[in-house]
């Protein structure tokens, strides 16, 4: 495994090969251009983004956190296709990051569609939490926060 440098070609290899449900939730956060949008993002938050792809430099998985707030941040993974051949490695590699993400923040969140079982089974073993969102019978919110006294209502859907 490799880190790769996050560059417009790099990002267009990655979409070529995206699981599906990525590229569906991308196509959902990003109605118009999608892929022109994505690699708007990705470009733009290179220092908290990572890249990652196997020996062959074939990218297997991308993500973040893009800061929301002091201390606040969205977490985010895409994977491709190929993640299924790099399992161990990419877990491993994954959890690393996500205690660098811990650190540099106090709350870490997102959404994820319900039945994206294996990442819900992934984040459970990262130490995060998850809700279901009141009114949003499709999505569960996945967090993680530091402190004890944390209300969950300041980053659920309105």
């Amino acid at each position: 495994m490799i880190e790769i440098e996050i560059n417009k070609q790099n990002l267009i290899a990655f979409l070529k090969d995206i699981k599906k449900e990525d590229k569906e939730e991308l196509v959902f956060s990003y109605p118009k251009n999608y892929k022109e949008k994505f690699i708007d993002v990705c470009l733009k938050n290179t220092e908290t983004t990572y890249f990652l792809a196997d020996n062959m430099y074939n990218p297997l998985i991308i993500g973040g956190y893009i800061i929301t707030n002091v201390k606040t941040s969205v977490i985010w993974l895409l994977s491709t296709n190929k993640i299924e051949q790099h399992k161990k490695e990419v877990f491993k590699y994954i959890t690393e990051k996500i205690n660098i993400f811990k650190k540099e923040n106090d709350i870490l969140y997102n959404y994820i569609y319900k039945s994206n079982f294996k990442a819900l089974k992934w984040l459970g073993k990262l130490g995060f939490a998850q809700k279901d969102i009141m009114g949003r019978f499709d999505y569960k919110i996945f967090y993680y926060t530091k402190g004890e006294n944390f209300d969950i209502r300041h980053i659920t859907c309105k």
